[in-house]
């Protein structure tokens, strides 16, 4: 009972096993195995990695032609860009270098080398005078530079006395004038200052000043040359009215005009509103002048505060005054 009951489990087993290889032979494909299809996996798996790791577009236009691509411009001036220009740190953009300013045309004077003040010469008498000029300014001097006549007595001088070679700042050079003592005595004085290239006074002025004597007394009255001369046109001008400085030095500029040649006596004359104030004048000048327009060239050192005016005095070969020029000095508190 017990054996055909097991042969009845080994028949039904059987039978199942022979159902399931008719099923198997019946399909088109064969069931893979457990290994073929962990390889296959990973093969797919592999295939993908590979197609994400290729770099992808991520612009849908075309291409540039290579043609529309041009390289960058190696000359600063077909841009219009200073490329030596460094990152201006605060703002981040470029900062073009700052041009150079122009510099600073001022001379002094260093010393006289020839011809003291007050030196006696013979009426027509030839000399040399030599200043000795420094350079204080921050231009060096040409060929182009020069020494010009400012005002005054001219003394036959020339007008401008070039210099011969160039002078740097700091230096000095010395500058030689040829003059001729006038023919009347008297005191004369020329007054003479630096000029750079363009022809512009510099502002420190220097100047020479001579007794012409022989024949008479010094101090006496000159005789009028031939003539009828009139002194006109009368004028006084100071250089800064109102400066801020102190010390400072005035200077002033006195005019007039000579119809004919003449000798003429002048004065400059002074005055302020400033209790206790008193001024330093040269005194009276005696000189022999041809016809034409003159200048006499006063300077005045105040050393404090003050409020005042100038004027210029003719007193021979006829009376004139001119106009006052007003000043004024502020030293503070």
């Amino acid at each position: 009972m017990r054996i055909d009951n097991k042969l009845a489990c080994v028949l039904v087993g059987f039978s199942l096993l022979v159902a399931a290889c008719s099923s198997a032979a019946g399909d088109a494909s064969p069931t893979p195995q457990p290994e073929t299809v962990l390889t296959a996996a990973a093969e797919t798996a592999q295939a993908q990695l590979t197609e994400l790791a290729k770099p992808k577009s991520t612009s849908t236009s075309s291409p540039l032609p290579a043609e529309t691509i041009s390289p960058l411009p190696t000359d600063s001036a077909a841009v219009g860009t200073d490329l030596s220009a460094s990152p201006d740190p605060d703002t981040g953009g470029i900062s073009t270098p700052t041009p150079a300013t122009g510099g600073v045309d001022q001379g002094e004077f260093w010393a006289d080398l020839t011809i003291p003040d007050g030196t006696d010469f013979e009426p027509g008498e030839t000399f040399t005078k030599v200043w000795q000029m420094r350079n204080s300014g921050t231009n060096t001097w040409t060929q182009d530079y020069g020494f010009a006549f400012f005002g005054g007595e001219q003394m036959s001088a020339p007008a401008v006395v070039s210099l011969t070679g160039n002078v740097s700042p700091g230096a000095t050079v010395d500058v030689s004038v040829d003059m001729t003592a006038p023919q009347s005595g008297g005191t004369y004085t020329g007054f003479w200052k630096m000029q750079n290239a363009a022809g512009e006074f510099f502002d420190y002025q220097v100047f020479v000043q001579i007794d012409v004597v022989g024949g008479q007394a010094s101090g006496t009255a000159l005789p009028t040359p031939s003539g009828d001369g009139r002194v006109t046109a009368a004028s006084m001008k100071v250089d800064d009215a109102s400066p801020s400085d102190c010390p400072h030095t005035f200077t002033f500029t006195a005019s007039f005009t000579l119809s004919e040649p003449a000798v003429v006596t002048y004065k400059m004359e002074a005055g302020s509103d400033t209790p206790g104030f008193t001024f330093n004048l040269p005194g009276e000048q005696t000189g022999s002048f041809d016809a034409g327009s003159h200048s006499v060239i006063y300077t005045l050192d105040i050393q404090d505060s003050v409020s005042g005016w100038a004027q210029f005095r003719i007193t021979a070969p006829n009376s004139e005054v001119s106009n006052q020029a007003t000043f004024s000095l502020s030293c503070g508190s």
